[in-house]
């Protein structure tokens, strides 16, 4: 009988996903069960942080247990960790978390569900985030991606990100991250696999739009993504540098009154900590493109000014529109002629929208200066109507950005920020 119950309890606890540290091990020593699930959805890296990562990946309903082997890059001792398995739409979501790692570090990992290896190799990596606030870093950020098959450009961008120099440290996601509403059964033709050679490597943070708004979110958007907080609004740090992304729903935001007071607070929290704050969302405030202005998004602005936010990142126009740095009252500084490079912007902040990652509205053309799209086309930078993203470097108190075309993968727009030391 005493033989029977340790292999009840062997067996208990091979099956239980949660979570748990299963120790040193090599891919040798995971004995595989049943059927094989079919790999659905390449492994993508959600919550890179100094000492923490989570990695997701979709199989069918055959999976009864998931598990990743990862080891530092050019070390031989690797770690074997189950994670949770949740229900979707028929399928499974595999999820692994794994802690207690070192900052600014490489790790190779393999996939792994009911002991079948599903995925492994050289591409099959993540690096942690630093905990040094000096590090210098770059992420990519653009918005409205995951068209139908047929009209979207969605895999450009991401070749694009691929063949980049220097490989960014994370990306953001300004909204509309799926068409056309959002549902889950079309994330992986419109989103993941167009962009699962650069997920699989480097984590991505998305923010809802109005298009994602159009099923429900918490049956959608939250299924698919593993983020801060409550995954509406959420902020997070890397290096010196401050994000906070934000739910702007469809002409208000998501919970109004808590969304605002979670804003100011955290900004007031952390505005004297960091360098550099970049907020980040879906809808614009002020623009020259075919949108209109949002006045719950402009109504922000004195509280990006009180609280020192450098950056303002949407998606929305399925355009490019970098604007000249506004005061709390949307106003620009007429007597600031060169607007690439910027010295401290007391009082200012820029605002972007990169809304052309997977759609152009064909039917438009950029022209600030045309009545139609604003009353003042003063207020604009630069605009250039080409599939884009953008790509962000911060090094220390210098802040560099590049518009960059999905296509060509040439640099049409660029500015500097060098702040000064105080």
């Amino acid at each position: 009988m005493k033989k029977y119950l340790i292999l009840l309890i062997v067996v208990v606890s091979f099956f239980n996903c949660k979570s748990v540290k299963a120790g040193h091990n090599d891919e040798t020593q995971i004995v595989s069960f049943g059927k094989k699930p079919i790999l659905l959805r390449q492994p993508y890296l959600q919550m890179v942080r100094p000492t923490t990562t989570t990695i997701t990946w979709k199989t069918d309903a055959k999976a009864e247990s998931c598990q990743v082997v990862y080891y530092e890059k050019n070390k031989t001792e690797k770690t074997s960790i189950k994670g949770d398995l949740v229900s979707h739409e028929g399928n499974k979501f595999n999820e692994v978390l794994m802690k207690n790692l070192k900052p600014n570090t490489t790790y190779m990992y393999s996939i792994y569900s009911n002991g079948h290896l599903l995925a492994t190799g050289k591409d099959y990596y993540f690096i942690t985030a630093p905990a040094n606030k000096k590090m210098a870093f770059s992420f990519y950020a653009l918005g409205d991606i995951g068209a139908k098959e047929e009209w979207s450009f969605a895999k450009e961008p991401a070749t694009r990100i691929i063949e980049l120099k220097n490989r960014p440290d994370f990306g953001l996601g300004l909204g509309d991250i799926v068409y056309p509403k959002g549902e889950s059964k079309n994330y992986d033709n419109h989103l993941f696999k167009p962009f699962q050679e650069v997920f699989k490597n480097i984590p991505f943070y998305p923010v809802v739009g109005n298009h994602d708004w159009l099923s429900d979110p918490e049956k959608n958007f939250e299924k698919e993504w593993s983020l801060p907080g409550n995954e509406h609004y959420y902020s997070f740090t890397y290096a010196n540098t401050l994000f906070i992304g934000l739910d702007s729903y469809d002409g208000g935001f998501y919970k109004l009154d808590e969304q605002i007071a979670w804003i100011q607070q955290t900004l007031k929290r952390y505005k004297d900590k960091y360098d550099w704050i970049i907020v980040y969302l879906h809808h614009n405030g002020k623009t020259c493109t075919y949108k209109p202005n949002y006045e719950h998004v402009q109504a922000l602005y004195k509280t990006f000014v009180d609280n020192s936010v450098d950056l303002v990142l949407n998606g929305h126009a399925h355009t490019y529109e970098r604007l000249k740095p506004y005061d709390e009252l949307g106003n620009v500084d007429g007597s600031l002629t060169n607007q690439n490079n910027y010295g401290d912007l007391k009082n200012r902040f820029i605002s972007v929208t990169i809304g052309a990652g997977g759609k152009i509205n064909k039917k438009w053309q950029a022209d600030p200066l045309n009545k139609e799209n604003c009353n003042d086309g003063s207020i604009v930078a630069h605009a250039e109507h080409v599939p884009s993203f953008g790509l962000i470097n911060i090094d220390g108190l210098m802040l560099s950005f590049q518009g960059i075309n999905s296509y060509t993968g040439e640099t049409f727009d660029s500015f500097s920020i060098k702040k000064n030391k105080e």
